[in-house]
């Protein structure tokens, strides 16, 4: 059994949010974020959603049958690395009413929220996976993030950020390998989205908004400057869409939320590198066969900073890293309209049925 927890600091908690159709990278990625990570935490809470959306790509094909198969074989996995690491732990999203109210009054002070966003994304499982890591500092993260730098001091600078800002709430790892120009990618015409400031001598970004991918924030401070999320509903169209889909109408994505919090608040997400090779975040914006091949070799190229010019700026891995267009043609508004009527049909089907 490895122990992570040798320099961690007191209160720390790495929480993950997975999915059973994350399981062709998450023996990867999840073995890479605890070399990055689990050294600086107290623990690690891999919180994976079992409950299936019902459209788009997080149902993973029409009749259910990946999804299925892939929560039965990420199970396995569970104990595999429990015993590998003694301070990381799965633990099931509770679907429960008690744990649903709980959860629903915490964050929003109502007595229910929505289980998926209207685009049938997940909603309800990043508030529970939150609120399982209870009080204290919570660096939350998908389970497909990558990260390089490797700084083994970034939390303890981050979390020393946090205490002198007030005017932060949450600090995020520099978004993509660092670039002599600053942000790149889908960055490039953001300017009025975040302000560039120096840390360190170094660039840091303070954001408006933030991404459910990754962040570190204070639950406390979260509790006492946020309060009670509002459940921002969708527009028309969305809800039009989200009725055809059978997903539920009432909320935005939960990063949309959050953020729209953040920006009601006057508050900030900073992008920070952090002192010596720091650490910066990257996101694969395709998942096939192929990428799932090649991820070791590309989190091993990550891992020792061996970054294209043409990926610098970027935070999703992009065509220099990794050949992204197989699935990138997928993903023409064509084909997604073709599916999404597939799973319209799919779905009024199965009710008439009924």
């Amino acid at each position: 059994m490895t122990s992570c927890s040798g320099t961690a600091r007191q209160g720390v908690t790495m929480q993950i949010n997975a999915y059973p159709l994350d399981l062709p990278h998450l023996p990867h990625s999840l073995a890479h974020q605890m070399r990055t990570f689990g050294g600086q935490v107290d623990r690690t809470i891999v919180t994976v959603d079992v409950r299936m959306s019902q459209s788009g790509r997080y149902k993973g094909d029409t009749r259910g049958e990946r999804y299925a198969e892939s929560l039965k074989k990420i199970r396995a996995l569970y104990t595999e690395f429990e015993a590998l690491y003694d301070n990381l732990s799965f633990v099931e999203v509770d679907y429960g009413k008690d744990a649903k109210t709980a959860v629903s009054r915490y964050f929003f002070d109502r007595d229910a929220i929505p289980d998926k966003a209207w685009d049938g994304g997940p909603f309800y499982c990043y508030f529970d996976g939150l609120k399982s890591a209870g009080e204290g500092y919570v660096l939350h993260m998908d389970a497909d993030m990558i990260f390089g730098g490797q700084s083994q001091s970034w939390i303890a600078e981050a979390i020393d950020l946090l205490r002198r800002r007030e005017d932060l709430l949450f600090v995020s790892p520099l978004a993509g390998p660092p670039h002599p120009e600053g942000l790149k990618g889908g960055h490039v015409n953001a300017g009025d989205f975040y302000k560039t400031e120096m840390i360190g001598g170094r660039p840091a970004y303070r954001f408006r908004s933030v991404s459910t991918r990754i962040f570190l924030t204070d639950m406390a401070r979260f509790k006492t400057r946020i309060g009670a999320l509002p459940l921002d509903r969708p527009d028309a169209s969305q809800r039009l869409r989200a009725f055809l889909l059978g997903n539920p109408p009432e909320a935005l994505s939960a990063e949309m939320v959050l953020s729209n919090a953040l920006d009601a608040h006057g508050l900030g997400n900073l992008h920070l590198r952090g002192s010596g090779d720091g650490m910066y975040s990257l996101h694969p914006p395709y998942h096939f066969p192929a990428f799932h091949e090649a991820l070791p070799g590309i989190i091993e190229r990550i891992e020792r900073g061996d970054i294209p010019d043409a990926q610098r700026g970027d935070y999703d891995i992009n065509n220099s890293m990794f050949d992204m267009s197989p699935a990138s043609s997928q993903h023409r508004w064509h084909r997604r309209a073709r599916r999404r009527l597939k799973d319209i049909g799919a779905y009024w089907s199965a009710r008439v049925q009924a």
